[in-house]
């Protein structure tokens, strides 16, 4: 469901890493991560890499004692080098068994993005038929069940990562997929090239196989294939950020069903851009630019769209034609001018058009020197308590401080201050006591600091400066600010909550999870952006408090179980508030808004699953009667007097629709025993 819902109530060598930059990424020493060149692997293009590359992942997978892939995962780190490779690498033990040997967790980590290359050797058998593609490298999820799941899809393929090389789909292979990804709550593609010659390659990112995400895509760029992107699935959203697509020949970004944000788009082909195929798919794009290749045919459409979208300050050039929305039947040729536009189907509001809020938008924090002499280990200050060896890292005034892989029981807080700059965990996991914050950000001497690549999930994080905190890669108990800090805070690819926004404080994040919990899951008293959000769970999922402004872009919301018939979604009490979202899942929230005591119900919106509203000064200015929640089971029957003359839907299991129809001027919708009846929608034109 997408609503936009506006309340307004009154010397150093650093590498800034926010377009697409090739930078080094060299290891110091004591890291605990693996090379892959220790597991026979050359590197050199020639030899035959697979069987070594495969191996290096299998070990990783199968030394638990050592790796955990839940707390302190392991990563496969490649030196430069071209790897020849002549099947799928892949995120599986050797000996299968147990969910096909898949198994989450898989990080693959580049010295650079440019010269770390995965190539397929050219003509390999078994990709030379793009009716039948064939992944190059692959995640997958693990499965309870031994024999349950072997193609690797599935909703526990946590934290997988692909950082910092380039994966070269080789001469004649037009059934490669360069990266079949699946991910589950946290993970990410970042910094990553994706290449296939002239007619070689299907797809560049394969998001197809079931569910794909949360995760965050950034800084990846795709040269050629038929297809950039191609999304399936309703669940569970995907963020894009800095993506750059070149000279696709079929299309840019296919997306089915599921819910894409996307932001810093720079795209160039002879074909439409994204293709919006399914009726559900809901996509977010902002801040872009959409070029036609020269030579590109007449009447071109850059955007089609069949679901649910939102395009903000998006430029279309060369393009006859921007967008062709078939859902709300509409055309709008490309101009000078950047696009705006965002679907209202067959809902309207008293106060007319509805404008989203548009909060000013900053770069993530982020940080990297090539220098290892700026980088210093913890383990070079050895104590009992390792937050001791951290604090003495950080006091040692070198601007990166890194944890080797292993687990930390903190038993105090790490103070984050004076020159330090970024905290790398290379997946290091980390505890504390109940109480206890493992972090608290205080004196600053530069711009902030940067945490990546820990988990510490049941430890709190806390911003009480007044300098950037960026948290990157991340599990946490909970982030908030304490009152006066003015710091501001920022989330990328993280799993959390809750999380309090102070008075004074700004939190920007792009691919946020949050799930389960009593409490709301954000708690906004300053300034909240955010790209890419995703809940499970029946809690709160946003409460807006005085003086709060929040907008929210791309949000899937997954309550799992049927929440109270009053429980609100979100809540508003005092602020401004903006939000483009859609649920998901077999349970619905009856209750979309509380606004100062007013509520707003998802029955009284005026179509079944991408709606806008607005309320303004305290009055809720949309069109709407109370109607009750209704409830029916398979066999049964709902009726109610507004029902009368209301279009229905049966769906299946898989969205599917299997019946549609008129509901009777009795009121009275039936549904039937003998069909496999799971979704019901209702719309009136």
């Amino acid at each position: 469901m997408k609503i936009w819902l506006k309340i307004i109530i009154c010397a150093l060598v650093v590498i800034p890493l926010t377009g697409s930059l090739a930078y080094e990424f060299k290891l110091p020493s004591g890291t605990g991560v693996v090379n892959v060149r220790d597991y026979g692997a050359k590197g050199d293009g020639k030899a035959d890499d697979t069987e070594a590359i495969n191996k290096a992942i299998a070990f990783i997978f199968e030394t638990p004692d050592t790796y955990n892939r839940y707390r302190n995962q392991g990563i496969l780190y490649f030196p430069a080098g071209t790897y020849k490779v002549t099947g799928p690498v892949m995120s599986k033990v050797l000996n299968t068994g147990w969910a096909g040997g898949w198994r989450s967790g898989m990080f693959l980590l580049g010295e650079s993005r440019d010269k770390t290359v995965i190539r397929l050797a050219d003509n390999t058998e078994g990709y030379g038929d793009a009716e039948k593609p064939r992944y190059v490298v692959a995640t997958g999820s693990e499965s309870d069940d031994h024999n349950k799941e072997t193609s690797g899809g599935g909703n526990r393929a946590f934290r997988h990562n692909i950082v910092n090389l380039t994966i070269d789909v080789g001469h004649g292979n037009p059934g490669a997929i360069a990266l079949d990804y699946v991910v589950s709550n946290r993970g990410c593609v970042e910094d990553v090239l994706l290449r296939a010659p002239e007619g070689s390659g299907y797809c560049g990112l394969n998001l197809e196989r079931h569910w794909p995400g949360p995760a965050l895509i950034k800084r990846l760029e795709i040269q050629g294939f038929d297809y950039g992107i191609r999304v399936g699935h309703f669940q569970y959203s995907m963020t894009f950020e800095h993506i750059k697509l070149v000279n696709p020949r079929v299309c840019g970004i296919r997306n089915s069903q599921n819910v894409l944000a996307i932001r810093k788009l720079d795209a160039v082909a002879k074909v439409p851009i994204v293709d919006a195929r399914g009726e559900h798919s809901t996509i977010v794009l902002m801040d872009s630019v959409l070029k036609a290749a020269p030579g590109t045919p007449p009447g071109t459409v850059a955007f089609q769209n069949k679901g649910r979208v939102y395009l903000r300050d998006v430029k279309v050039e060369g393009f006859a034609t921007a967008l062709n929305d078939e859902r709300g039947k509409k055309v709008i040729p490309a101009t000078s001018d950047a696009l705006t536009f965002y679907a209202q189907p067959g809902f309207s509001t008293d106060s007319g058009e509805v404008k989203p809020m548009k909060l000013p938008v900053k770069e993530t924090l982020e940080f990297h020197s090539t220098r290892l002499s700026d980088w210093v280990n913890v383990a070079d200050y050895p104590a009992e308590d390792p937050a001791d060896s951290i604090q003495k890292a950080i006091d040692s005034g070198k601007p990166i401080v890194y944890l080797p892989n292993a687990s930390y029981a903190l038993q105090k807080t790490v103070i984050l201050r004076g020159k330090v700059r970024k905290i790398i965990g290379f997946c290091a996991n980390i505890t504390t006591p109940d109480g206890v914050p493992a972090f608290r950000v205080e004196k600053l001497d530069g711009p902030g600091v940067t945490l990546e690549h820990i988990t510490a999930a049941s430890s709190a994080i806390v911003q009480a400066g007044d300098k950037a905190l960026a948290l990157r890669h991340m599990d946490f108990g909970n982030v908030s600010s304490t009152p006066g800090a003015t710091g501001d805070i920022f989330l990328e690819d993280t799993i959390g909550k809750p999380i309090t926004v102070g008075t004074g404080v700004s939190l920007w994040g792009r691919q946020v999870n949050c799930e389960f919990g009593k409490d709301p899951l954000i708690v906004n008293h300053g300034n909240l952006w955010l790209l890419g959000y995703k809940t499970e769970g029946e809690m709160i999922c946003l409460d807006n408090r005085k003086g709060g402004r929040a907008e929210v872009l791309g949000a899937l919301l997954y309550p799992l179980r049927h929440p109270a018939p009053d429980a609100p979604m979100f809540r508003n009490d005092g602020g401004v508030l903006s939000l483009c979202y859609r649920q998901n899942g077999n349970t619905q929230y009856n209750t979309h808004l509380e606004n100062n005591g007013e509520t707003l119900t998802g029955s009284q919106l005026k179509t079944s699953g991408f709606e806008i509203f607005k309320t303004e000064d305290n009055k809720s200015s949309s069109k709407k009667g109370t109607l009750p929640v209704l409830y029916a089971s398979v066999g049964g029957s709902v009726a109610h007097k507004s029902l009368a003359g209301m279009k229905y839907t049966f769906l299946d299991w898989g969205k599917q629709a299997i019946e549609s129809g008129v509901v009777p001027k009795n009121g009275v919708l039936s549904i039937p025993a003998d069909k496999p009846v799971w979704v019901v929608t209702l719309t009136r034109n």
